[in-house]
Order: C-alpha cells, then structure tokens, then sequence
C-alpha cells in the first residue's frame, strides 16, 4: 500500500484543493445567474408581439391609409426600446437585470449577425422600392403575418433571447466547465 506523501511547497493540499475546486464552481454559478439575468420581463415580450399584430392586420381591416401612422408609430416604439435598453434605468423598468459584457461577445456572432440583418435591411428595401406584383391575391394575409410572427415573440421571445445570448458568448455557457474540473 502507498504511503501518503506531504504535500512540496508547490502542491495544495486537499482541503486547499477542496476550496479551490468550491471557488470555482461558485463564479461558474455566478456566471450562470448573470447570463440567466440578460432577458426582458415577459410583459416586454408580449405588448411587443401584440404590437407586431396590430401594426401588421391594422391594413386589413382598416385599410391601407393605417400604415402612414402604425409604421412610425411602430418605428418610433422600437427606437425607445432600443434607447431605454441602453440606459441603466431603462433596463431595470424593462426588467433586464444585466448585460453581457462587450468583451464576452464573440467576434465571429458580431460579424455574422450584421451581415444577417444588413442582408434583411437590403431585401426589405428593395422589396418596397420594386414592389413587385406577384398576381395573386390572398386576403387577410397581413393578418396571418402578424398572428405568426407576434405569436412566435409572446411564446419564444425569452427563449430566443436566451439562445442568442448564448450563442454570442465566447465560451458557451454550459452546466460544467473545464474551471471546475467537468468537461
């Protein structure tokens, strides 16, 4: 049977290894409540797909004159949203209790997101610039539209918020780490 040896001047001993190891995995838990903490309230969510109903059936049942109003009045919603999130007091009466760190986001989400929405900002200009008239007429479709997309935010808009919020991070989050001795 071995002996035990002593630990050298350079090995931890067990209850230092011990406290390390209980160190470790109290940031990882910390990290994980900071990253659980980055999404809006519900409520957000859902005044947010309610509106994307309304700004998308209001030409279908009152015509197509609405949109010179819902579209900046929309528009406008969505510019204070974006301001309030960058403002600490915003934030909290949004109900997003943090924000992940500039220097956590991964260069490569950044990148691919920007070419994504600067793609969608494109076809969605030149999609109203060209106006194409396809022949075929389907009522009430904006309406549809709306039910699907303001459907999907009121039920998976802290979900997706989540997913992307994780995907974005350098280092996925995960349930264990290599800091904390699990793979």
């Amino acid at each position: 049977m071995p002996e035990p040896h002593e630990p050298t001047a350079h090995e931890p001993t067990a209850d230092e290894a011990a406290r390390a190891a209980q160190a470790l995995q109290s940031i990882e838990q910390r990290r994980a409540q900071a990253h659980d903490g980055t999404g809006a309230a519900r409520w957000v969510d859902v005044v947010f797909g309610v509106l994307t109903f309304a700004v998308l059936a209001a030409p279908d049942f009152f015509g197509s004159g609405v949109t010179g109003w819902t579209t900046p009045a929309f528009s406008a919603l969505a510019v204070l949203y974006v301001v309030l999130l960058n403002t600490r007091r915003g934030s909290a009466m949004l109900g997003q209790r943090a924000r992940l760190r500039r220097s956590e986001i991964s260069g490569r989400f950044a990148l691919v997101s920007r070419l994504v929405l600067l793609v969608l900002a494109a076809a969605g200009i030149a999609f109203a610039l060209l106006q194409p008239d396809f022949g075929v007429h389907v009522p009430y479709w904006r309406t549809a539209l709306g039910v699907v997309l303001g459907g999907a935010l009121i039920l998976f808009g802290g979900r997706m918020q989540r997913a992307l919020a994780s995907s974005a991070t350098r280092e996925p989050h995960t349930t264990g780490s290599t800091l904390n001795g699990h793979i």
